[in-house]
C-alpha cells in the first residue's frame, strides 16, 4: 500500500513513542505513567473531550461539524509478566515487565492518528473517538471500558482495532470475515477429597488421584465428544495440591483454559464438562468446585464490514488469514457496536519472535502502514 507523504513524514515521531511506551511497560490496572504519557500526548492534540475511563484507560472525542457517523479505534496499553531480554536503548526499564505483546505499538498507531485528525480537524466528515483500553491481557479491560460508557455520547456506528501479528508479513494487513480469534474460558477446578494418612489410603480420598483421572477425561471431552472438524482447545496449565509426601491430599487445584470459535460447540463442552463432574463424584465420592474467571467472546467480523474495508485499501496488500485460538477482548466491543479486528504484519523484520517471547520486538516503520488503514477508514 502507498503511503502519504503525512504519513511517511510521521516516521521519527512513530520511532519516538513507540521506544518510550516500550520503556514503562505496566500491567492491568496499573496503567499510571502509561496513562499520564497518553494524556499529555492526547492533550497537545486538542480533542474536544478527553476523559479517563476504567480507572486507568483513556477516551479522547473529535467531534466533526454536521458529522452523521461515529468512529472508533481501539489500543490497548497492558504489557505482561515477563523479564525482557533483549538488548537495546529502549528495553523495559520495569524488572519483571515488558511490553511484549504489541501493545506500545497500538498506541502508538493510535497517537499519530490523534495528530492527523487534529491537523484536519476542518475537513473532518465523521466524530472520531480513541479508545487506550487497560487490562487486555485477561483482565476484561473491554467490558470496564463499555460500562463505562466508552461507546455511548456520541454514540459509536462502528469500531476498528488493529494488532501487530509476526505471522502475517510485513508491509501485509491480515483479515477475515466470522471467526478471526477464540472464544475463551479461563475457569478453575478446585477437587475436595477427604485427608488420611498414607498407610490408610482406604479412610481419606484422594484428591490427587481423583484429579489424575479428571485430566485423562477432560481431554477425551474434545476428542472423543467433538466432530474433528470442530476447532477446540482444552488447556490445564498448573496443577497444585497437596501438603506433604505421606498425606492423602484433601485438595487439588487445575487452572485452565477452554478456547473454541462456536458458541454451540462451548456449550457442548460446558455441559460435558458438568457431566464429568458429577460422574467422578459418584465414582469416587470427591467433590468439585467450577470457577468461571474470565470469558472472552469470539472476535467475529462481519462480512459487510470486511468488504467495505476492502473498498479502502489495495488488494494486494491484504493476506487472509486463518483463524487464531489466541484471545482478544476487542470481541466485547463487537457485542455492543458493529466491528472490525484486523492483523498488521511484522513477520520478515527484526528479531521477530512471538508474541508473548522476552525477546519479541518489530520495526516501527511496520506500525505506518496501520495509521495509513485508520486514516483511510476515516474516508481521509
Amino acid at each position: 500500500m502507498e503511503l502519504r507523504q503525512e504519513v511517511l513524514g510521521l516516521l521519527e515521531r512513530c520511532v519516538s513513542l513507540r521506544r518510550r511506551l516500550h520503556q514503562i511497560p505496566e500491567t492491568g490496572y496499573e496503567e499510571i505513567d502509561t496513562q499520564r504519557f497518553v494524556l499529555e500526548r492526547l492533550e497537545a492534540c486538542r480533542p474536544d473531550r478527553l476523559e479517563t475511563l476504567a480507572g486507568t484507560g483513556v477516551r479522547a472525542v473529535f467531534f466533526a461539524p454536521e458529522a452523521k457517523e461515529t468512529i472508533a479505534f481501539r489500543a490497548d496499553m497492558d504489557a505482561l509478566n515477563i523479564t525482557e531480554e533483549n538488548e537495546t536503548d529502549y528495553v523495559s526499564q520495569r524488572p519483571g515487565k515488558m511490553h511484549a505483546c504489541g501493545h506500545d505499538g497500538h498506541m502508538t498507531m493510535l497517537l499519530l492518528l490523534a495528530e492527523l485528525v487534529s491537523r484536519h480537524r476542518g475537513e473532518m466528515t465523521k466524530n472520531v473517538v480513541l479508545l487506550f483500553q487497560p487490562a487486555e491481557e485477561g483482565g476484561g479491560g473491554a467490558m470496564r471500558m463499555i460500562e463505562a460508557g466508552a461507546l455511548q455520547d456520541p454514540p459509536v456506528d462502528r469500531i476498528y482495532g488493529i494488532h501487530i501479528w509476526p505471522s502475517v508479513p510485513k508491509g501485509k494487513i491480515g483479515v477475515r470475515w466470522g471467526p478471526m480469534m477464540a472464544q475463551t474460558l479461563e475457569f478453575d477446578i478446585i477437587v475436595h477429597g477427604r485427608s488420611a494418612h498414607g498407610a490408610s489410603p482406604q479412610l481419606g480420598v484422594d484428591a490427587v488421584v481423583v484429579a489424575a483421572e479428571l485430566i485423562g477425561l477432560l481431554q477425551t471431552a474434545i476428542t472423543r465428544n467433538l466432530d474433528p472438524h470442530e476447532d477446540a482447545l482444552l488447556t490445564i496449565g498448573k496443577i497444585s495440591g497437596g501438603t506433604a509426601r505421606n498425606i492423602i491430599a484433601d485438595k487439588v487445584t487445575l487452572n485452565a483454559t477452554l478456547r473454541v470459535f462456536s458458541s454451540s460447540v462451548y456449550a457442548k463442552l460446558s455441559e460435558r464438562i458438568r457431566d464429568m463432574l458429577q460422574g467422578l463424584t459418584l465414582a469416587t465420592g470427591a467433590t468439585f468446585e467450577f470457577k468461571k474467571l474470565m470469558q472472552y467472546p469470539c472476535v467475529d467480523n462481519p462480512r459487510p464490514l470486511v468488504e467495505d474495508f476492502y473498498r479502502y485499501v489495495d488488494m494486494s496488500d491484504v493476506v487472509l488469514v486463518e483463524p487464531a485460538m489466541a484471545a482478544e477482548d476487542f470481541a466485547c466491543y463487537q457485542q455492543e457496536a458493529p466491528g472490525l479486528f484486523l492483523f498488521l504484519g511484522i513477520g520478515g523484520g527484526k528479531n521477530c519472535q512471538p508474541l508473548h517471547n522476552c525477546r519479541f520486538d518489530f520495526d516501527e516503520d511496520a506500525l505506518l502502514l496501520g495509521v495509513e488503514v485508520y486514516w483511510r477508514l476515516l474516508g481521509m
